[in-house]
């Protein structure tokens, strides 16, 4: 090609790529949210919001009791609707130190500032990815296309459901151009902020990431920038000093190491609970839900494994792993433009070399148990305290997208780019096709004609796993070939993954051979003269279209953006009864939304108080020994509302169970939307009545949740604490107890009347912590003193128990109150007030002594 025109071309496309106006770079930041907006439709301006799965029966309950305690404007220090109570800071997932959340949930209904902190954290997002291309020297163009590729790709898709995944993942690139612009010179020239600025903002943003909570996300942020600052001492940035870079990664490692004390304020009182559960995080626990060097494939074909549920019990269950954990995938054309530039600049760009091995380190830790070194590697702090390897995509994928801004901005300058983009996307056709090929092969060895060598070579491969465990390589392949019922009631199919498995690929993978069908008619064109300067157009138009495309396929159902109460009649329902009255139900913490307390609630770190007689509560209600137990257990736990959901509600009907008069009243309520949020949204797709009506039992004896136990009725005197978790005797001891009256003025202020004429124990069915504190004595307050607060049924050492206190003398007419004193939240907040004080003072003081070095310096 005649190099003038060759030259004029680059020209035109580093014009187009670059920007001329002053305004490019608040448009191409426009052009990115408009993207972002538009790949989040209809959530949020479209007027919906997520629905269904963890956002419903996890998260929204939760943040309901934040907005609550914001409303009367005290911190959530204990959640008294989470199961039997619980630490509501220590837990960390309702973020309630989180600016943005007390900002958003002090200000709006739950379901709107629930919407808006996902929209608003992806733009987030996005702006800080756009912010870290223009660190590492992207152009503007660049920057927004790495942006959309970052906060649209595959992590964000399958973690929408999780507020914790946008809410810390929107500050990895915040953080990590904060640490690329301390530990390097600006790329494009320009002037740069004193170091202690710099310094200052990377401790501010790693602060403002740990705050949200599920500090996972925020591990893997400063594992990352521990990795950049070690690569630049290797890699000698810009042939700067060894002294230089060494002190500049002094200074990171510093700002890595102050966010502990300066974010105490979450931190200590999770690291209280966590001492206190003492859950077993060991190889089993650690090693799940981690990539496989299969499940990669997902990089050049997202949908493969994601869409049918055949799939889960041959190359999911197998593998501990789920397809809501893993989907590494930047986009096609990003991937293959992220290879292109590590090849063509990573010789002259240390900030391209930097990133590769970013990408590259992400992968090789997102595969878990199948790296070598993984036993090791679980023993250090960070790593031994989070499960999910595949989490560790998210910093993989933010580093590919910016790579791929590298490959967008330097396309024209590169020789026959459209060649090696073509031969990379015949690599993925490939790789994809290899991997099927693979699945068939393995069907194929498993039948009784096929040849021994090959079965047994799978059969070893197979065995090669990290897990010991029941599966096995033939009980793999036979659930291949199990029949599973698929449609409705009326129009039922059995048929096997095997049988399914062509019509399973085509649905698959459709989208994905258009898709580099397309890239190689692209790659095509950049020979040809006349379409040349329009291919970094057509890259980022189909780049667009393919993660669009995979955004309508992400795990969330979604619904009108209305308040919960009014979408659903039987919480309307709930809503109904007093404040706190607890559930046994199968919605999770979903209750805590109507201001309920669910007994079977879901937690992180958790403390389980009782768990084999919370579930008996939930236990089958059909007249039978069984039944008699359920309503024992209910009345034990204090359930002053049962909820059956469609499928029990159906059971009950068949046996003819519906008469619980006089112990029990039976409302039938129909809620198809509830259905459907705890059911999946392919619930009762032909929409038969029966199938959408939930059951509502309430007990008539009123709910009781403290209890006096005389002494002489305690069979054995070890019984409260050596317990071996068998729930039989407690339920026989709650029949020889009586119930007390307990008045919860606050969710940690509690008034228990005592009215005995004997010793005995106050038994009261709430979480045991350290930090509840009582007082007995007379109503007026004027006469109390201490009372011991012990654990009640404590299985050995776990964590988790109901409180009792004993009662040495009749006593008429006292009150047992009962406090809880937030000692772990105020040390952390004194920690943290002293911490930022200390560190606003030593960056200021660093700063201008740096300031009054370099005038000396121009003096001379």
């Amino acid at each position: 090609m005649d190099q003038p025109k060759t030259a004029k071309c680059a020209v035109e496309t580093l014009r187009f790529t670059h920007g001329t106006s002053r305004w490019a770079g608040a448009a191409a930041i426009l052009g990115m949210w408009a993207g972002l907006l538009t790949w989040l439709w209809p959530i949020g301006l479209g007027g919906a919001m997520p629905v269904g799965g963890d956002v419903t029966q996890f998260f929204m309950g939760l943040m309901s009791v934040l907005s609550e305690s914001l409303a009367e404007r005290r911190l959530p220090v204990w959640n008294d609707l989470w199961g039997y109570g619980f630490p509501g800071i220590g837990e960390s997932q309702m973020g309630a130190l989180y600016p943005p959340h007390m900002v958003l949930y002090g200000a709006l209904s739950i379901e709107r500032a629930y919407v808006a902190s996902l929209v608003l954290h992806t733009l987030w997002g996005g702006l800080g990815a756009y912010w870290a291309g223009r660190v590492f020297g992207l152009s503007r163009a660049g920057s927004a296309f790495s942006a959309f590729i970052f906060s649209t790709s595959g992590f964000f898709v399958i973690h929408m459901p999780h507020p914790w995944g946008y809410t810390t993942g929107s500050w990895l690139p915040w953080a990590w151009c904060a640490a690329w612009r301390l530990l390097s010179d600006d790329p494009n020239g320009e002037p740069m902020p004193s170091t202690a600025a710099r310094l200052f903002v990377l401790t501010l943003v790693l602060v403002l990431q740990v705050l949200p909570g599920h500090f996972q996300i925020a591990f893997m942020t400063q594992a990352g920038i521990a990795l950049m600052a070690a690569w630049t001492c290797l890699d000698r940035v810009r042939g700067r000093s060894l002294r230089e870079t060494a002190r500049r990664w002094e200074l990171a490692m510093l700002g890595l190491a102050v966010v502990f004390p300066l974010a105490a304020g979450q931190l200590w009182p999770t690291a209280r609970l966590a001492r206190l559960a003492a859950s077993q995080r060991d190889y089993e626990y650690l090693s799940g839900f981690a990539s496989t060097p299969f499940h990669l494939v997902s990089l050049v074909a997202p949908n493969l494994f994601h869409r049918s549920p055949l799939w889960r019990p041959i190359v999911w269950d197998p593998f501990h792993t789920s397809p809501e954990e893993c989907l590494i995938y930047v986009g096609i054309v990003p991937l293959l433009l992220a290879i292109l530039a590590v090849a063509r600049e990573a010789r002259r760009d240390p900030g391209v070399r930097c990133l590769a091995v970013l990408a590259v380190v992400g992968l090789i830790l997102s595969l878990g148990p199948y790296v070598p070194g993984f036993h090791l590697l679980i023993q250090f702090p960070g790593f031994s305290f989070f499960r999910a390897p595949a989490r560790w995509t998210l910093p993989a994928s933010l580093a590919l997208a910016i790579l791929a801004g590298k490959g967008l901005d330097a396309w024209p300058s590169w020789e026959r780019p459209g060649r090696w983009l073509g031969v990379l996307a015949v690599g993925a056709v490939l790789w994809g096709g290899g991997v099927l090929g693979l699945i068939e092969l393995a069907l194929g060895s498993s039948t009784p004609s096929a040849s021994p060598a090959l079965a047994r070579g799978f059969t070893r491969a197979f065995e090669i796993r990290p897990w010991a465990d029941d599966q096995t390589f033939k009980s793999v392949t036979d659930q291949a070939r199990k029949p599973v019922l698929e449609g409705g009631p009326r129009h039922r199919e059995a048929r096997s993954f095997e049988q399914r498995r062509f019509e399973v690929y085509r649905t698959e993978l459709t989208e994905t051979a258009f898709l580099l069908a397309a890239v190689l008619v692209v790659s095509g064109l950049a020979g040809v003269a006349q379409a040349r300067r329009f291919i970094p157009i057509m890259l980022v138009v189909l780049t667009g279209a393919d993660l669009w495309l995979l955004g309508r396929h992400r795990l969330v159902d979604v619904g009108p953006l209305r308040p919960l109460v009014e979408q659903s009649s039987v919480l309307a329902r709930l809503a109904k009864e007093p404040r706190g009255t607890r559930t046994a139900d199968p919605m999770r913490n979903l209750p805590m939304a109507a201001g309920l307390a669910p007994v079977q609630a879901y937690r992180t770190l958790d403390l389980p108080a009782l768990p084999a007689l919370t579930s008996l509560a939930r236990g089958p209600l059909a007249p039978s020994s069984q039944g008699e137990i359920a309503f024992r257990a209910m009345r034990a736990t204090g359930v002053g509302l049962r909820v059956l959901d469609p499928t029990e509600a159906s059971g009950l009907r068949r046996r003819g169970a519906t008469d619980f008069q006089p112990r029990a009243t039976l409302e039938t309520l129909s809620d198809p939307v509830l259905a459907r949020w705890l059911l999946g949204a392919n619930w009762n797709p032909e929409y038969r009545a029966e199938a959408d009506e939930f059951m509502i039992l309430k007990p008539s004896e009123p709910a009781a949740q403290a209890w006096f136990v005389p002494s002489t009725a305690v069979p054995k005197s070890d019984l409260f604490d050596d317990w071996n978790g068998d729930p039989r005797p407690v339920l026989d001891l709650i029949d020889r107890a009586r119930p007390l009256k307990a008045v919860v003025r606050s969710p940690i202020d509690w008034d228990v009347m005592v009215d005995v004429d004997e010793p005995g124990w106050v038994l009261i069915s709430q979480l045991d912590d350290p930090q509840w504190q009582a007082r007995i004595g007379s109503v007026d307050g004027r006469s109390d003193e201490p009372a011991n607060i012990a654990p009640a049924f404590r299985v050995k050492s776990q964590g988790g128990a109901w409180q009792r206190v004993f009662i040495d003398k009749p006593r008429a007419g006292a009150v047992l109150r009962l406090s809880y004193d937030a000692r772990d939240l105020r040390l952390g907040l004194g920690i943290s007030a002293v911490s930022w004080l200390v560190w606003l003072m030593a960056t200021a003081s660093f700063h201008l002594a740096s300031h009054l070095a370099s005038r000396r310096r121009s003096n001379v």
